[in-house]
């Protein structure tokens, strides 16, 4: 089974969160026009400008959140806040060298922040540190045992050591702290599959689906495992509505062809494996 990036990043927030968050920046811009001779009023707009960050954030707008976060940290180099938030916004872009220098940062600042930790833990872990990963979540635990993503991402980087039944009791804290997490039960689902449990990882990537019927690959996933079960008929709607809602990508191309070598159907698979190369597939295609 293959084991892909989950979509752990926050979907996109409601209609207009944007606009909020562009409003603020504008806002902050005209304010810092004003005198900043106090370490006060600086303290201020950095505020406003993580404020504004945040909001970036969660519209799904990594380059203005940047810009804001960068902003804030200019004007209050020493805001534990401002740091986490940077460093947020840097694994958002997937730059998770700098995401770990800032949230290292942030630690220095203020090493009772739980969210300074989970941060670096999740830049460490992205960086195939998982061992580190691990030390930054534990600690953020300690801080805080709500930190449903420090579960998360403790389960993630378990999983990846082969600490499988650990990563499942984590995986466990995380969903009954965040019941609806989409990330947390694709991820298992694809744990329970590695490990041949194939009904457990149906369930999970069910679940995920329900949350979230427009996560293309978990339907690919639920496939995988469908036709690992023997239900390779069944499979192929799943292939189909993964392809319906992500037509560039190989994976559900490549994955129908297995499906349809299962049903004894050579002139389908041929059709679904040519497709898949003149995607980019670059898997094992020997069918």
């Amino acid at each position: 089974m293959t084991k892909t990036n989950s979509h752990e990043n926050d979907r996109p927030s409601p209609r207009g969160q944007k606009s909020t968050a562009k409003r603020r920046a504008n806002d902050a811009s005209k304010s810092s026009s004003l005198s900043l001779d106090g370490a006060e009023n600086k303290r201020e707009l950095a505020e406003t400008f993580c404020e504004s960050g945040a909001d970036a954030l969660l519209g799904g707008d990594v380059d203005d959140a940047l810009d804001n976060y960068l902003r804030a940290v200019k004007l209050d180099p020493n805001s534990s806040v401002a740091r986490a938030g940077l460093a947020r916004a840097f694994l958002a872009d997937e730059r998770y060298k700098r995401a770990f220098e800032e949230a290292d940062r942030a630690i220095k600042l203020d090493a009772s922040s739980s969210q300074a930790y989970e941060l670096r833990g999740h830049a460490s872990r992205l960086l195939e540190k998982y061992e580190d990963a691990i030390r930054d979540y534990d600690r953020a635990l300690e801080l805080d045992r709500r930190a449903y993503l420090a579960f998360y991402g403790r389960a993630v980087a378990r999983d990846m050591i082969g600490e499988v039944e650990a990563a499942l009791e984590d995986f466990k804290a995380c969903l009954a702290l965040a019941p609806e997490f989409v990330s947390a039960y694709y991820d298992r689902g694809a744990l329970h599959a590695n490990a041949g449990r194939f009904d457990d990882a149906i369930a999970d990537y069910s679940r995920a689906i329900e949350l979230d019927p427009t996560f293309a690959h978990c339907y690919v996933a639920r496939g995988e495992a469908l036709v690992e079960r023997g239900r390779a008929r069944r499979a192929l709607a799943d292939f189909d509505e993964a392809i319906k809602l992500d037509p560039e990508n190989p994976d559900g191309y490549y994955y129908r062809a297995l499906a349809w070598r299962e049903l004894g159907n050579p002139s389908a698979m041929k059709r679904d494996m040519q497709i898949a190369r003149e995607l980019g597939f670059e898997g094992d295609d020997d069918l």
